[in-house]
């Protein structure tokens, strides 16, 4: 009698009774791996200028986890209709009608694969940028609403472009997906009809403001929806195929109807994207009668604002139309006086915004622009007489300390300016100086 027992080979001793789970993609490396090179790339790329800025604000490194999906979301969405388009052709053991894991299996190892690695990359070129806001922001910390606004819009954009894939079962179709993504950004990116639908925002907060809460808890829940309603369609698109033996899938495309119905609410009425901080720091210094304050994430801009606007103070001759120089940051506190500068309000506020992007509080832009009337001119608009701006531009010219040979007040005394500009105080804000008005040489 022949021995079973040796009839068939048996399994070496040192192979173990089930091959362990790989997380690896069934093309090879590349197909995942040039697409997530890309996306940090892009990424690191993108806010090289963020990186070189004098200082950080939390508040705009963690709106770039959604700013940054503008590009890196179309990227993920055409590699992900690749990867679909060549494992589910009906050829392919993924798709087969008698394929078991057809479904919900397949379609996890898939995008687990995809999101998870697109993600991965998308957080390591962000990191450059994390890692200089730690060291050089001065107040705050990361926003996690924004932040993972920006995970769940790629992660989305991933699934949207594996569901395209598994739809047209072809990997021709990638283009596609990275137009109608790209396109996604532009419509959100292009004012705040759409921005509560899309990751990327038309504009973003500086410091002294937050995106709203109900708008970021919006964001959330829709993106995460549209997640959930694009992977249960990709599961029932596969699922039906291997049923049916065709790719009927109308009815597995029921569950984008949740979506369309959750987005219709802020269509019809927009809602606030920003908020002022609720506790808003602020430092503050006087010097030549003149208050000075700045938020607390600005403290080490303080001097410079000092020290740029006090010099055009001095040089203007007389005591400043404005009592306080405050950052616009600071907007969300309470202020007592106007902000609409006016020769005869006593306590007027002039507000100097601060941003890292434009330092411009190394630079007396705001308070050369009031003293020198060419505020009062820009008010005029078109009534304005085209000399008098021209003036009045001179005079900030020289108020500013930057003054060029074309210059009406070039080569002359600083005392004879200061005595002219005392005499001449209702022209200059009034914004009626004429040639006959100047000192004499």
């Amino acid at each position: 009698m022949t021995d079973l027992r040796t009839t068939f080979p048996t399994r070496p001793e040192s192979t173990p009774a089930f091959p362990k789970a790989r997380l690896r993609s069934p093309l090879g490396a590349w197909p995942v791996l040039l697409p997530a090179l890309a996306i940090t790339g892009v990424v690191v790329a993108a806010t090289g200028r963020m990186r070189s800025w004098p200082y950080q604000e939390w508040v705009q490194t963690s709106a770039e986890f959604h700013q940054q999906n503008v590009f890196t979301a179309p990227i993920a969405a055409a590699a992900a209709t690749y990867f679909a388009g060549r494992l589910l052709p009906p050829s392919r053991v993924f798709a087969l009608p008698s394929a078991a894991r057809a479904g919900r299996q397949t379609v996890a190892q898939h995008l687990g694969l995809l999101i998870g690695v697109f993600v991965a990359a998308y957080l390591l070129g962000l990191l450059p940028l994390v890692v200089v806001t730690v060291s050089d922001a001065e107040h705050g910390g990361p926003d996690i609403g924004a932040m993972l606004t920006g995970v769940l819009g790629l992660a989305l954009a991933t699934a949207v472009g594996y569901l395209v894939g598994a739809v047209t079962r072809t990997a021709l179709t990638a283009p596609l997906s990275f137009v109608l993504l790209f396109g996604a950004a532009v419509v959100g990116s292009s004012g705040d009809t759409f921005s509560s639908l899309a990751p990327v925002l038309y504009i973003t907060p500086v410091l002294g403001s937050v995106q709203s809460t109900p708008f970021v808890v919006y964001r959330l829940a829709f993106l995460t929806v549209c997640a959930i309603a694009v992977v249960w369609t990709a599961v029932g698109l596969l699922r039906r195929h291997r049923v049916s033996g065709r790719f009927r899938g109308a009815a597995a495309l029921l569950p984008l109807l949740l979506p369309a119905v959750l987005a219709v609410p802020p269509l019809l009425s927009k809602p606030a994207l920003f908020a002022y901080e609720a506790e808003v720091p602020q430092v503050c210094r006087a010097a030549g009668g003149v208050e000075y304050c700045v938020h607390g994430g600005h403290r080490s801009r303080l001097d410079l604002l000092v020290a740029a606007t006090d010099a055009a103070v001095q040089r203007y001759g007389r005591p400043a139309p404005f009592t306080r120089v405050y950052d616009e940051a600071l907007r969300g506190r309470p202020v007592d006086g106007t902000d609409e500068w006016r020769p005869e309000a006593p306590d007027t506020v002039l507000w100097i915004p601060i941003q890292p992007q434009n330092p411009t509080e190394t630079r007396p832009v705001q308070a050369v622009y009031v003293l020198s009337g060419s505020g009062a001119c820009r008010r005029l608009g078109d009534a304005a007489d085209p000399e008098s701006v021209r003036l009045a531009d001179d005079l900030g010219g020289w108020l500013a300390g930057t003054v060029r040979s074309h210059n009406a007040f070039a080569g002359l005394p600083d005392s004879a300016v200061r005595q002219w500009i005392a005499a001449n105080v209702d022209r200059i804000a009034g914004c009626t100086l004429t040639p006959e008005s100047l000192p004499s040489r």
